[in-house]
């Protein structure tokens, strides 16, 4: 038996010389011993005292042992019954035993060793049950701490993922705007290509923008469209203010190294390898007849072949300054009549069906207002794809506005609205222009 914790057991039987008995039995054990004559006294003893077994005898007056330990059971649900009996009530015992109101029954008269090692057995279960409770309640109670302690979790995860997530926004911007710098930088060395090499990432984006490429290629080939010219920074003056019609082979030689000399420039850039790859490679022809490694088809990486395409576009587009809808519509022939030789075929036909060139003439060469839905009106053409706050495509860029369009789109600004107003275009070069598709 347990000596670590002082046990209490009830008795309760009609016969004092049977709780003598019992009591001088269990005496070295050191347990605290409550007895009653009668079922009534015993469950008083319950409710006032924590009992760990309860031993009672079957024929006593008044109630029986068996509807004496049915009634403990809802006083102390968690003691261990024992039942002495005679050999006349062996049937009942049984049954009680399989009502759960008894967990052992004993016949008079018994046997000392056979009633202390029953005793044992139910201090020990008891000690059992009480530990598996304790368990259980320590188990739901660290639970409960665990539960709270990931929910915290969880909160500090997200809050520091935001964090991350707009850190990693800004430090995302900064680079573009530290890219743009410098190809700001590479135009002042060359003043009449303008913003040549942002017009031609710009035309690269819409190129690519339904690709499927994976972030880190589409954005290798948008700084190699910013950058695609750096290594025109090594020509000479002299060079710089020749007309096309009086290079020299000297010069051809420069001019046709300035592609190595730009993927040059990013060998030390650690994560820039494909971005100088792609540098590399933007004026090789895909019939092989380009430069610097006269390299064909797909064997091209596809920001070369991209920035191929958007830089010949737009030095077309703009060689007699800015471009009208009919310098747009001849560099889109000559794009055309070049597919498949020194441009990839399908990156063209991309291009021609998505009215790329037209789209970025409307969006970033005609003037633009923001205003706001209550001040829209008739035939102003909307210059930015218009949403709602909660995602929704209203109007697509290009669209004419109609008094019908103007109402709906006050009506859903007024439950979903339209932050930051409407952009719509000032004036458009000519009609052909502004009624184009985008």
């Amino acid at each position: 038996m347990s000596k670590k914790v002082k046990h209490s057991i009830l008795l309760v039987d009609d016969e004092e010389r049977i709780i003598s008995s019992i009591r001088r039995l269990l005496k070295p054990t050191g347990m605290i011993i409550h007895h009653a004559t009668n079922g009534h006294d015993g469950l008083k003893i319950l409710q006032n005292h924590s009992i760990a077994l309860i031993i009672s005898d079957q024929k006593m007056p008044g109630m029986t042992g068996i509807e004496f330990l049915k009634k403990s059971m809802d006083i102390s649900p968690d003691s261990i019954r024992i039942l002495l009996t005679g050999h006349a009530d062996i049937e009942a015992a049984i049954d009680a035993i399989n009502s759960g109101a008894v967990r052992y029954y004993l016949t008079k008269p018994w046997e000392e060793s056979t009633l202390t090692s029953r005793i044992k057995e139910s201090i020990e279960m008891y000690d059992l049950m009480m530990e598996n409770r304790r368990l259980d309640e320590l188990t739901s109670f660290q639970n409960e701490i665990l539960t709270k302690m990931n929910a915290n979790l969880e909160q500090k995860v997200k809050e520091k993922t935001t964090a991350i997530q707009l850190q990693s926004k800004e430090l995302k911007q900064i680079f573009f705007e530290t890219i743009k710098a410098f190809s700001a930088i590479i135009e002042l060395r060359h003043v009449d290509v303008g913003s040549h090499s942002q017009r031609v990432a710009k035309l690269s984006r819409i190129l690519i923008k339904d690709m499927g490429l994976s972030d880190k290629d589409y954005q290798d080939i948008i700084v190699a469209a910013f950058l695609h010219d750096i290594g025109k920074v090594s020509f000479p003056d002299a060079l710089l203010t020749k007309k096309r019609t009086d290079y020299t082979t000297e010069d051809w030689s420069k001019i046709s190294n300035h592609p190595i000399l730009g993927q040059s420039c990013l060998y030390s850039i650690k994560g820039f390898d494909k971005i100088g790859e792609n540098i590399r490679h933007h004026h090789e022809d895909y019939n092989g007849n380009g430069y610097p490694d006269r390299l064909s088809g797909e064997n091209i990486p596809l920001g070369g072949r991209v920035i191929r395409i958007a830089d010949a576009f737009d030095r077309m587009a703009f060689a007699a300054g800015n471009p009208t809808s009919m310098t747009i519509k001849r560099a889109i022939a000559r794009l055309q009549a070049y597919s498949g030789t020194k441009y990839d075929p399908v990156l063209v036909k991309k291009f021609t069906l998505k009215d790329i060139g037209l789209h970025f003439m409307l969006k970033d060469n005609v003037n633009t207002t923001t205003v706001s839905p209550f001040n829209l009106r008739e035939n102003m053409v909307v210059a930015v794809d218009i949403y709602s706050k909660s995602g929704m495509l209203l109007l697509p860029s290009g669209t004419s506005l109609t008094a019908k369009m103007i109402t709906r789109l006050i009506r859903i600004h007024k439950v979903d609205p339209i932050e930051g107003g409407i952009m719509i275009f000032d004036k458009l070069q000519d009609d052909e222009v502004k009624h184009a598709p985008v």
